[in-house]
């Protein structure tokens, strides 16, 4: 069995598998990098949503409505 022929060379299988477990690294840093990126975007999404509602009810409790806006645009849909 010595004539097998390998697709790596048993000589420079060292240098596959440091440079397997260099890719291996290189991927786990990149998917930790990901997860903190998705954090800190539902972080400031959420953080958007609250700001959001927080004006909603202060507008409501000011008596204004808050579609004041969007009546002059209906007004001129129907019209058409």
């Amino acid at each position: 069995m010595s004539n097998v022929k390998h697709v790596i060379d048993p000589e420079r299988m060292g240098t596959w598998v440091a440079a397997s477990f260099v890719l291996a690294l290189l991927a786990l840093v990149l998917a930790f990098v990901s997860l903190q990126r998705t954090k800190e975007l539902a972080y400031m999404s959420q953080y958007e949503v609250l700001v959001l509602n927080k004006k909603i009810e202060d507008l409501k409790a000011a008596g204004k409505p808050a579609g004041v806006a969007a009546e002059p645009q209906a007004a001129g849909a129907e019209a058409k």
